[in-house]
């Protein structure tokens, strides 16, 4: 090898090396002596919500409907493997707060035989409903509850309820692959971290990027508007806060809202945009401020890994009079890659931004759009046949929820209310004005 080849190989070499020193470092464990370790973000911020009302904290909830012999000992034994698998679900919270990692927790099972009623499906979607409003004290745990519902020979419902501060949805996914796993006999690799080394790790990461971002949230939010649906003060109340009412319509229908803007438009933009045109014509605001998701989900370490991974960003939008919706959507496109781009966690937004903080009130947004992903298949459970049990979507966080998510060639579109600020009657009207609306728009 010739000199010059000789400099260009350690010129390669050194530059490979500062740029793996330059890129982020992958999440690694962290020491475990027993003591506190760290909340992430995302933890705190439901820990801080959960403070000024606990119904602000809902569950996050899955179903699975399974036929054939059931083996209540077998699943038993894999629920209980299951929390041992993952940290989270043995994971209390202290005053600070802190979380503390247990080296053992109660596996609840509850089994519920409603197979001699004359509804036996309606009788164990009222009983899971019931169940979805459970409030689990997070200085105690366990923070979940396994309740398997016999509606006749051989055919069960399955409903897990878990507090948000220790999964949320996407989690939901990994918890159904891995209890169908450890029911079936299957192994599973080891988890090489835990949530809590996510924890620390998303803590440090956070700090480096807040300093350089916070004045793009000071000037966004400056002057931002009251609160959206004022005169009432919510009030915690036993189970659950809100209520649910859902509507289905077509991909096309969505897709047809997508070709009114210029660029390229998401199902994302398009119901969002639709969503926030609902709210001005509910209230009559032309400043709105509602809340989307950022998952933190973003490496591959971190795909095994059970915890809440969420993070709200503020979404603020202007819809000034005679403004079309092709208008709108790109506004809508713009505010939220410009919201993503410069996302900080949200309980650091609202201490550090100078936002105002009105008792009973979800600060900056009483509002929310979610859009999900196409569920995926259920897992393989071994004698059994599994498919996705619906059941009502999770509690009310806010004030007004939009979900939107894709099944097959339609959209189902549902909305939670809390019932502190709706009536049960005005939420079931909601997705039909909305279905109306989605017509309308040219």
């Amino acid at each position: 090898m010739t000199v010059p080849e000789q400099a260009d190989k350690r010129r390669a070499l050194v530059a490979k090396l500062l740029a793996r020193k330059a890129a982020p470092q992958g999440v690694t464990p962290v020491p475990r002596d027993g003591g506190p370790l760290p909340c992430s973000h995302e933890q705190r911020r439901i820990w801080l919500a959960q403070q000024s009302d606990p119904a602000a904290a809902p569950n996050v909830t899955l179903g699975v409907a399974l036929s054939g012999r059931l083996d209540l000992l077998r699943l038993a034994e894999a629920f209980a493997a299951l929390i041992r698998r993952h940290e989270v679900f043995r994971t209390t919270y202290t005053e600070t707060p802190e979380q503390v990692v247990h080296g053992a927790l109660p596996a609840p099972l509850e089994y519920l035989d409603v197979s001699d009623m004359p509804d036996p499906s309606g009788a164990a979607l009222d009983l899971a409903l019931a169940r979805s409003g459970e409030r689990f004290p997070v200085g105690q745990g366990p923070l979940l509850r396994l309740t398997v519902l016999r509606v006749g020979p051989d055919e069960h419902r399955l409903f897990l309820v878990c507090h948000h501060i220790a999964a949320d949805g996407g989690s939901l996914g990994v918890v159904a692959d891995d209890l169908a796993a450890l029911y079936s006999g299957l192994p599973r690799p080891e988890l090489p971290i835990q949530y809590a080394d996510y924890a620390a790790w998303s803590v440090q990461r956070a700090e480096t990027r807040i300093a350089e971002r916070l004045p793009y949230w000071r000037d966004l939010l400056s002057g931002a508007p009251a609160p959206l649906f004022e005169g009432v003060t919510a009030h915690a109340r036993a189970g659950r806060s809100g209520a649910t009412a859902a509507i289905r319509v077509r991909r096309e229908t969505v897709d047809r809202l997508r070709r009114l803007g210029e660029g390229p438009t998401t199902p994302f933009v398009a119901l969002c945009a639709a969503y926030l045109t609902l709210l001005q014509r509910m209230t009559g605001r032309r400043d709105l401020v509602t809340g989307i998701v950022s998952a933190s989900r973003t490496r591959r370490e971190l795909e095994p890994v059970v915890g809440t991974f969420v993070n709200m960003v503020p979404l603020r939008v202007a819809l000034p009079a005679g403004q079309g919706f092709p208008a709108l959507l790109t506004k809508v496109r713009e505010a939220a890659a410009g919201a993503l781009a410069n996302e900080i966690p949200f309980d650091t937004l609202v201490s550090r931004a100078g936002v105002a903080r009105i008792p009973g009130v979800h600060p900056v947004f009483q509002t929310s759009f979610i859009h999900r992903d196409d569920p995926k298949l259920p897992p393989t459970w071994e004698g059994l046949e599994a498919r996705v049990w619906d059941h009502e979507v999770d509690d009310a966080a806010l004030d007004l929820m939009l979900t939107a998510t894709p099944r097959g060639d339609d959209y189902e579109l549902a909305f939670t209310g809390k019932l502190d600020r709706f009536s049960a009657g005005q939420v079931k009207e909601l997705p039909v004005v909305f279905r109306d609306l989605l017509e309308e728009l040219r």
